[in-house]
């Protein structure tokens, strides 16, 4: 038996279509633009209405008409109490948020709204030194100008730009790919606590609901969605972040890439995007300047400039190679470049024996040079 739209809040009609397995946002607008933008009135519709409208199938229309409703409602809505979250609808999204095709009809929130204007990093799970150093000099210095950092929470340069965000006192939100009650991956849960309490966690996905192939999408519209603009920091030829990417440009948002070496996997995608006509980045002032003429006025950018901190780097590596021996002068010239190699392709370079090269890397591992990434290959800092 239908609901009466008459007893339900709007948000409570929000939240009962936004829990229904078999209906996404696309549908839900269509729905929504039929029954004069009204979500009570799509519940308590006929089955022949309902079936009128475009994209909206059986499967969807015994959804919508599914009697236990109201159970489902209730419980979600103690359940999201106790764990101190609340729904959003569409009036309570950033005006960007809610001018994309397809913005979701509601959102859970743990934490706060942004109150800053977005701007969205995503990236690779797996990234190098450079790209971890990159993307936590350019998320900390857009944060101190005053930008909310946006990202997914996942491994890799997500959880980086969210920390950097945080390490600056700066603002940041996370849109999960799963239920606000799944913390995924489940590493991140420091990272989930910090991000709710200094800014916010959000998801369209009801409470248990888990990631899937799916939802990644999904998550990363709404990333690129809410921001003003989006940076990729080392991207693989395909991947997630190449998805936002292409939903950045689609919702007319500014696209910025990370150049890298041209032989490493992990830059592949952002080469490609600049390529496309991604906006080229090497710094947070590239992102300012690129902006400064669309609402960007008044605000400041306190960091060293590029010149600055390549002249420290400059400095810094010179003064470690005058105290380096001859087989870690040897070592740092195979490295010095950027490249990342693993024991077995370094051996190949140098003149070194294995066991004095796995020396060698010890201690200028042990002297902060150089560090073993997580794929086993070895990469100055």
């Amino acid at each position: 038996m239908s609901l009466s739209y008459k007893d339900l809040s709007h948000k409570d009609a929000c939240l009962l279509l936004n829990g229904m397995a078999k209906l996404g946002p696309v549908s839900i607008r269509r729905l929504l633009n039929r029954h004069h933008n009204d979500p009570r009135k799509i519940l308590c519709a006929t089955r022949s209405s309902l079936l009128s409208v475009e994209g909206v199938g059986p499967a969807i229309a015994d959804s919508i008409l599914d009697g236990k409703k109201d159970h489902w409602l209730q419980k979600e809505k103690a359940e999201m109490t106790h764990r101190g979250m609340q729904f959003l609808t569409e009036e309570d999204y950033p005006e960007l948020l809610r001018q994309i095709y397809d913005p979701p009809v509601g959102l859970y929130l743990k934490g706060a709204a942004p109150k800053n204007p977005c701007i969205g990093v995503v990236g690779t799970r797996q990234p190098s030194l450079y790209g971890q150093r990159l993307c936590h000099e350019i998320a900390s210095s857009l944060a101190e100008a005053g930008f909310c950092i946006v990202s997914g929470m996942a491994r890799g340069i997500d959880s980086i730009a969210h920390k950097a965000a945080l390490s600056v006192g700066g603002e940041t939100i996370a849109f999960l790919g799963c239920g606000l009650d799944i913390i995924y991956p489940p590493e991140n849960l420091n990272l989930y606590r910090q991000i709710s309490e200094k800014g916010g966690v959000l998801s369209e996905f009801p409470l248990g609901r888990k990631a899937d192939r799916r939802t990644f999408p999904m998550r990363n519209r709404l990333v690129s969605g809410i921001s003003s603009a989006t940076i990729v920091i080392e991207s693989a030829a395909s991947g997630g972040s190449l998805i936002s990417a292409q939903f950045a440009a689609e919702q007319g948002r500014l696209v910025f890439a990370l150049p890298g070496r041209v032989d490493q996997p992990e830059s592949a995608g952002c080469h490609q995007l600049i390529r496309d006509g991604a906006i080229l980045v090497r710094n947070a002032q590239d992102i300012l300047d690129e902006m400064e003429n669309s609402f960007l006025h008044g605000m400041t950018f306190s960091k060293k400039n590029t010149e600055n901190l390549l002249d420290d780097n400059r400095i810094a590596k010179s003064s470690q190679l005058e105290n380096f021996n001859s087989a870690e002068r040897e070592v740092f010239s195979v490295l010095k470049d950027g490249t990342c190699l693993s024991l077995e392709d370094m051996i190949e370079r140098v003149s070194l024996d294995f066991s004095s090269l796995s020396a060698t890397l010890s201690m200028l591992e042990i002297n902060g040079v150089l560090e073993k990434r997580s794929d086993g290959k070895f990469e100055l800092k």
